[in-house]
């Protein structure tokens, strides 16, 4: 993890302990919902934040490798960021454009958020983000930005396709790690076999999310005096 920036280095604590592959598979897919329900969360804060904006155009959203975390894990485990990437508007942070010092701090914080997790969920969310989780984050980010400056304030057609477009790179990284153990099996590398088959094992237990489009617009609608 280095050359990774620390505001204040805390320690996640000791790593957690599993009883049996069961709760490996559960721990998986408790992960992938907490990292779905947060992007749902930044979605709508997006939405919220394009209700400020009085420039006459829509800005260019993109996505850098995040820097910032909030902590450090050890024992084996990885602070894996909980976000995909680093939101950029227009080229500049959220928290850039968002207005007064709460807001400011608070948009920091989301992307500083990481997550104490064994080094084969934070290799399956690499295999998931870079088969298209990246990609439907940035577009329902775009869409929510487009959506709210339109008038619209229903974020549930958002939060469906976004959690469509995820499971679609869950099951796309899960099919290539598939295809990476058959190769590994066929050179006769059972170590690399035996990772791919993990990772693949994994990524299925994501798609155990269990996120909704209409529990997520519940938990996280948009909020007009959240742009204020």
């Amino acid at each position: 993890m280095s050359g990774r920036k620390f505001l204040v280095a805390m320690p996640h604590g000791p790593a957690r302990r599993y009883a049996d592959v069961g709760a490996v598979l559960t721990h998986a897919a408790e992960h992938a919902r907490n990292r779905l329900l947060h992007s749902c969360e930044a979605i709508s804060w997006v939405a919220s934040l394009a209700l400020q904006w009085r420039k006459p155009y829509v800005p260019v959203f993109s996505l850098e490798g995040a820097e910032v975390q909030d902590a450090t894990a050890s024992g084996g485990e990885q602070a894996a960021h909980v976000l995909v990437g680093q939101l950029l508007i227009d080229g500049k942070a959220p928290w850039a454009l968002a207005r007064g010092t709460e807001l400011k701090v608070a948009w920091l914080a989301r992307f500083m958020v990481t997550s104490a997790v064994p080094v084969t969920f934070n290799t399956a969310d690499s295999a998931a983000e870079k088969s298209g989780l990246k990609e439907a984050f940035l577009s329902a980010c775009a869409r929510a930005w487009r959506d709210a400056t339109a008038g619209q304030r229903d974020l549930t057609p958002i939060y469906e396709s976004f959690l469509r477009d995820a499971d679609r790179a869950f099951r796309s990284a899960e099919f290539a790690k598939a295809d990476r153990q058959v190769l590994a099996t066929t050179k006769g590398d059972e170590r690399a076999s035996d990772e791919r088959l993990v990772e693949k094992i994994i990524l299925r237990a994501f798609r155990v999310h269990g996120v909704t489009a209409r529990e997520a617009n519940r938990i996280f609608p948009m909020n007009a005096k959240r742009a204020t």
